[in-house]
């Protein structure tokens, strides 16, 4: 039981109302000649502080009362000390619950900071040297469990360019994932032989252990063909995918699969392939994108309204208007947004076909 202060206006009532209280621990403290400016010096962190009247005792002024929490009448009654003392020991343990969760709510907005600073440093907001790709990205560090992971990178030839996003549902697989990704990174730039679907079959391998029942991985892994104009790719999951022409009509990338867990396996891949032309854009989207911008429809319309500008509108208006939706004090979505935007730009980047 918490330390109980009695402070009444004489020695010998605090000893009476301690004497009935005799189950409880208590200390002196002092007279009621200033009992506001007393009750004011209390270190009150975790302590309640309940005013006790005798029975024929005219209240104080309501507004002289505001410094205490309850109130008793001596003569004591059990039953009202137990409901005084069971109310606040509830209001005690949910000010440690707000204290835990604040705690954990700040731990994990200092991992997503740090997340987002190490994501941030890895991929910049513009690849300004991919020659005849103008290529733009942005990524939302959301509150969620496992997250997203994006690059886009050439081969040693540069003739063609690797676009990957991925969207992980727990820690674990997104670890696992980064493990991989760091060491085959610079074998999947160079091997022109290796197919987007011989590559994501490989990733699903390597993570089915990891994966769980209850975990899910999303992928699109890409290569844009600079010899034949054509993006290869293979899509599974949540991430959404779309051809933006040069005109203005806008298409969905056609899906493998779904999400993967521990119980789906990817179907042998057949890669698909898609012919583009100068000026066509091709955009990438995590589910927290499409999601917090309120779904496919007002999507489109964001994409059409930004027909023409650089990708650096379309990425800034998707994370205004993702932003816009925090309540206030909010920093974070609920999960991680991810956006990639290539504008195909120079015809003059069309490689001669070799082999």
């Amino acid at each position: 039981m918490r330390k109980l202060n009695i402070l009444a206006r004489d020695q010998k009532t605090e000893s009476l109302w301690r004497d009935e209280l005799k189950t409880l621990q208590a200390s002196a403290g002092g007279t009621l000649s200033n009992w506001e400016s007393q009750i004011s010096a209390f270190d009150r962190m975790g302590f309640s502080i309940v005013m006790v009247l005798e029975e024929k005792e005219m209240l104080p002024d309501p507004k002289r009362i505001d410094v205490v929490d309850d109130l008793l009448v001596f003569p004591f009654r059990l039953a009202e000390i137990m409901s005084v003392l069971k109310h606040h020991s509830v209001r005690h343990l949910e000010r440690e619950a707000l204290e835990e969760v604040e705690l954990a709510h700040q731990s994990v907005q200092n991992a997503n900071q740090l997340a987002e600073r190490i994501l941030k440093a890895k991929t910049p907001k513009r690849y300004t040297h991919i020659k005849g790709l103008n290529v733009m990205s942005r990524h939302l560090s959301g509150l969620k469990p496992g997250g997203d992971y994006f690059d886009v990178f050439e081969s040693s030839k540069k003739d063609f360019v690797n676009i990957l996003l991925v969207d992980s549902s727990t820690y674990g697989i997104s670890a696992a994932f980064l493990g991989m990704i760091l060491s085959s990174s610079a074998r999947i730039a160079n091997d022109a032989s290796l197919s987007t679907a011989d590559w994501v079959r490989a990733i699903y391998h390597e993570l089915k252990l990891t994966l769980g029942d209850d975990g899910h991985f999303s992928v699109f892994f890409g290569r844009f063909n600079r010899s034949s104009f054509s993006l290869h790719y293979q899509l599974f999951g949540t991430i959404e995918a779309f051809i933006v022409e040069k005109e203005g009509q806008t298409s969905s990338l056609q899906k493998n699969g779904k999400s993967w867990n521990a119980k789906s396996t990817p179907e042998p891949g057949i890669e698909k392939i898609v012919a583009l032309n100068p000026k066509d854009r091709i955009i990438l989207l995590s589910d927290g994108f499409v999601n917090g911008v309120g779904g496919e429809f007002h999507l489109h319309k964001i994409i059409q309204e930004r027909l023409g500008q650089d990708p650096f509108d379309l990425v800034n208006e998707l994370s205004f208007q993702i932003k816009a939706k925090l309540n206030p004090g909010e920093t974070f979505p609920g999960e991680d947004c991810s956006a990639i935007v290539i504008d195909i730009d120079q015809p003059g980047l069309r490689l001669a076909p070799t082999g």
